[in-house]
């Protein structure tokens, strides 16, 4: 169970990432988590398009190649400038969060397993248990 609590938080911060205009600093604040390493959570965000160069899947690996209609190919690298229908199409994958790429790319599946509960749960045991652990040190140290 510790590694499913990971991959919430991956699909959480690929979620915000990809279907917010907030600030990315704005949001690993809001998911409790240095800067980078909600950067090293966000996966490319993969489009029905492939490279005409080699076949490969194209992908939008930032939120500002999205908005500028830039895609890269993963497989050989290459840079492809789509059409803005394309762009704005690419704003979710089938399940309203981006992919992995290379996961689908191998035929994997999807990336992010689905949830039957609330994506928040996890968020709010974790502060809970952190306001519980402070509460019992502060009390801890007025004993002494």
């Amino acid at each position: 169970m510790p590694q499913a609590i990971p991959e919430r938080l991956a699909h959480k911060a690929n979620q915000l990432y990809w279907e917010t205009k907030r600030p990315a600093g704005q949001l690993a604040d809001e998911l409790g988590i240095s800067r980078s390493k909600f950067y090293a959570m966000i996966e490319p965000l993969q489009l029905d398009q492939r490279c005409d160069a080699c076949g490969g899947q194209l992908v939008f690996s930032s939120r500002t190649d999205r908005e500028a209609s830039r895609a890269r190919c993963v497989e050989c690298g290459a840079t492809v400038e789509v059409s803005a229908d394309v762009a704005a199409s690419a704003q979710a994958a089938e399940d309203g969060a981006p992919v992995r790429a290379a996961a689908k790319a191998e035929g994997i599946g999807d990336a992010f397993p689905s949830q039957h509960h609330s994506e928040n749960l996890d968020l709010w045991v974790t502060a809970a248990a952190g306001v519980v652990a402070g509460l019992l040190t502060a009390a801890w140290f007025r004993r002494r």
